[in-house]
């Protein structure tokens, strides 16, 4: 009889402690790669307008209260050498004269005071043999990007105006210094040449050329057109000495912008003849061998507008440790196992599946999606996608809702029936592709799966955003941790009582 009262005060105390709690519990997160895993996700290039290398990681940026932010996505990167076209393979993306650092403005180094790039005031026009003019004045190249602008008008294929910089005498091991630029190329006559020269003196110089019927291939040229992100890094000694001194470029007291026979203007952020080692803006990885495997360049010139691609942005030289780079531009995903475990974003339960055979449960998952707003964001080709993880036919629902606001999920209204898009299994299918910022994007799926895959997802022994509300009997919550813990409760409710 002792046993009976004892055993029927814990099963009281655990019916009471059963009806106060909660169907379902939320948790941080789930098995993604489980191989019935429902993981939708935004699949779009971020634009982060000022990415500051020392204050933020990738997949940061400075929200609109001026706080640094973290996306709630993650970089696209492949490791598939067949993916090496895709961008994903080299995903961080920027223009090399949207970076500002400071070595960029530095020269001439010996002078704290002068900067080549920033006091236009420091260069002198000599327009002496043009029949147009010539300026040189302070410009930028991206916000917060200053730059020397060098630009002539009115020159015919017989002009020459050039711009000097005079403020510099390297007198020792001048040919083992680097000539190095950064620029754009804002416009350029079919005919004309431009010069980036550092010149000895007694008349000798080097030079790197701009020129049209140029080939982009050749060391000593800069560009071959207008764009913008031009770099060149070349070493005085490894070019062709020219002019009219003794051959030997011994010192270098002098750079100058030469236009010859027509019109150009170029925008230097970056100008430099007094280091003896290059910029190194990161590494990029390649096939050339055809071997199915990564090869790694590191990017030093860059001959063709546009952006440099490279895989990691910590593969840059400690030149950019500091550097503000804008426009830094990374293919991300939005995926569902990046949401957290608020049940305003993340729903998903288990019924028992009646009238299925094969199959013991349906899952029920929600979720809630959206793409950060924010001034320092812009998004492209924003696309909502899936992995079909199972036959389609296991699928009883695949709806989406955009514009889903903060609705509880059984109250949205407006879903989108996208169940004809669920392909066969592996297919990767395109549920979307209206996403816009700021917008969230309700998705929601019936699935019919096995008690094996349930436990799969549920990450049995760890923790698990998915609860189940089917239960599993009185036994089996008498087993489980919170049933232990609700029998303890139960038995000192009852001593507590006198039954024990």
């Amino acid at each position: 009889m002792r046993f009976k009262t004892i055993f029927t005060a814990l099963l009281a105390a655990l019916l009471v402690t059963s009806l106060a709690a909660p169907a379902a519990m939320a948790a941080p997160d789930f098995n993604e790669n489980a191989s019935a895993a429902q993981n939708p996700y935004i699949e779009t290039d971020v634009t982060v307008s000022n990415f500051d290398r020392a204050e933020m990681e990738p997949g940061q940026y400075e929200d609109d209260s001026g706080e640094i932010a973290t996306l709630p996505g993650s970089v696209d990167q492949s490791q598939d050498v067949d993916d090496i076209g895709s961008g994903t393979v080299n995903p961080y993306h920027f223009v090399a004269t949207d970076v500002d650092f400071s070595d960029a403005a530095a020269f001439p180094h010996a002078s704290e005071n002068v900067s080549a790039v920033h006091n236009e005031s420091k260069w002198t026009v000599d327009e002496s043999g043009s029949a147009g003019s010539m300026t040189v004045s302070d410009s930028s190249t991206a916000p917060g990007v200053e730059a020397l602008e060098v630009s002539t008008s009115s020159q015919t294929d017989t002009d020459t105006a050039t711009a000097s910089f005079s403020d510099v005498s390297i007198t020792s091991d001048a040919e083992k210094r680097y000539l190095q630029a950064m620029l754009d190329v804002n416009a350029l006559d079919s005919g004309a040449t431009v010069e980036l020269r550092a010149v000895d003196s007694d008349g000798d110089y080097v030079a790197t050329t701009i020129n049209t019927s140029a080939s982009a291939s050749d060391d000593d040229v800069i560009a071959t057109g207008t764009g913008g992100g031009y770099v060149i890094q070349e070493q005085v000694g490894a070019l062709t000495t020219q002019g009219s001194g003794d051959g030997t470029m011994a010192a270098i007291e002098e750079v100058e912008v030469v236009v010859m026979d027509g019109d150009a203007t170029v925008r230097l952020s970056a100008l430099n003849a007094d280091k003896t080692s290059e910029w190194s803006l990161g590494d990029e990885r390649v096939d050339t061998d055809d071997q199915d495997d990564f090869e790694t360049e590191t990017v030093r010139d860059v001959s063709e507008p546009g952006a440099v691609h490279i895989y990691n942005l910590d593969t840059m030289g400690s030149t950019f440790d500091n550097a503000e780079i804008n426009g830094l531009e990374m293919p991300m995903r939005f995926a569902a196992s990046d949401l957290a475990s608020d049940e305003q974003e993340v729903n998903v339960t288990f019924q028992a599946a009646e009238s299925y055979p094969s199959f013991e449960n349906r899952m029920e998952a929600y979720y809630r999606l959206e793409l950060p707003a924010a001034y320092d964001l812009s998004y492209a080709n924003a696309t909502l996608k899936q992995d079909v993880t199972v036959p389609s036919s296991r699928f009883q629902t695949a709806e989406i809702a955009e514009g889903a606001s903060d609705t509880e999920f059984s109250e949205i209204d407006g879903w989108t029936d996208v169940l004809g898009s669920i392909g066969s299994q592996g297919d990767t299918v395109t549920l979307d592709d209206t996403i816009q910022p700021g917008q969230e994007i309700g998705y929601h799926a019936t699935v019919l799966v096995t008690d094996d895959e349930k436990s799969e997802l549920q990450q049995i022994g760890g923790a698990g955003q998915f609860a189940s509300s089917s239960g599993g009997g009185l036994i089996s919550m008498i087993l489980s941790p919170f049933g232990a813990l609700a029998g303890a409760a139960g038995a000192l409710l009852a001593r507590v009582r006198g039954l024990i």
